[in-house]
C-alpha cells in the first residue's frame, strides 16, 4: 500500500495581493522560495521515492527545489492542477465579492453548486484526483509518494481521502507548503497528519505574514 505526502506550493506573488490564480499563474516569493527549502528539508525524514506535482509554473517551482534537496526529479501532471476559476481569475477577492456578488456568495455558502463562467467545478476537481491516486495505487505498490498541488486541490484530495462530500471544502485549511500525510491500508486511506507547519521555524514565519489567496 502506498503513502501519500501532500503538499501546497509555497508563497507567491499573487497571494500576497489576494489575486485568484487557478490556472494563472504567479511566481513564488522570496518566502515561497524559503518556504520551498524548508519543507525540502522536513521531507528528507521520510523515504520519498517519487515526486508529482501540477504542471503550473509555481507547483513546478516549488517541487523543483524540493526535489533538488531530496535527489528526485519532479514529474509535472495536470490531474494536479489548481481549480480553474475561469473569469475569477487574476481578481482580487474585494472585485470579485463586488462585481459577482451572487457567484461569490454560493461559493462561500455552497461550493460545491458554484458554476464560474470558463471555470471548473469542485466535482471536476475531485473526479480528477481520485482518477490520479487510483492511477498511482495500480502504478505503484509500497511507495512513498509526494504529490505537490494547490490549495482546493489539496483540500478536494483530502476530502475524498475521509469520505467527506467536497461542500465541506472550508472546513480544511492548507498554508503554504503545509504538509499532508496518507497512509493506505487495507481498509482504506488514513489521514496521519494535515496542514502541518512545523517545519517552518520562527524565522520563517516573521520574514512576512503568511498570505491568503483569494478563494481561500
Amino acid at each position: 500500500m502506498n503513502t501519500y505526502y501532500l503538499v501546497r506550493h509555497g508563497q507567491t506573488i499573487w497571494n500576497t495581493l489576494s489575486k485568484t490564480q487557478g490556472h494563472g499563474n504567479s511566481p513564488l516569493t522570496d518566502l515561497g522560495e524559503l518556504q520551498a527549502k524548508y519543507i525540502a528539508n522536513a521531507l528528507k525524514e521520510y523515504p520519498i521515492d517519487i515526486i508529482y506535482c501540477s504542471d503550473l509554473g509555481r507547483a513546478v517551482q516549488t517541487a523543483e527545489i524540493i526535489g533538488a534537496e531530496l535527489g528526485i526529479n519532479a514529474i509535472p501532471t495536470p490531474y494536479l492542477r489548481e481549480m480553474g476559476f475561469g473569469i475569477w481569475e487574476g481578481m482580487q477577492m474585494k472585485k470579485i465579492e463586488k462585481e459577482y456578488p451572487d457567484m461569490f456568495s454560493k461559493w462561500r455558502n455552497e461550493p460545491d453548486k458554484v458554476e464560474i463562467p470558463g471555470g471548473e467545478n469542485l466535482h471536476i476537481i475531485k473526479d480528477r484526483q481520485d482518477k490520479l491516486i487510483e492511477e498511482l495505487n495500480k502504478k505503484y505498490n509500497d511507495k512513498h509518494i509526494l504529490l505537490v498541488s494547490h490549495s482546493v486541490t489539496v483540500r478536494v484530495m483530502l476530502l475524498s481521502f475521509l469520505d467527506s462530500h467536497v461542500r465541506n471544502i472550508y472546513r480544511i485549511k492548507q498554508d503554504n507548503t503545509a504538509l499532508n500525510i496518507v497512509e493506505y491500508r487495507n481498509y482504506g486511506p488514513v489521514v496521519i497528519k494535515m496542514n502541518d507547519t512545523q517545519h517552518l521555524d520562527i524565522d520563517c514565519k516573521t520574514l512576512k505574514p503568511e498570505s491568503k489567496s483569494a478563494l481561500e
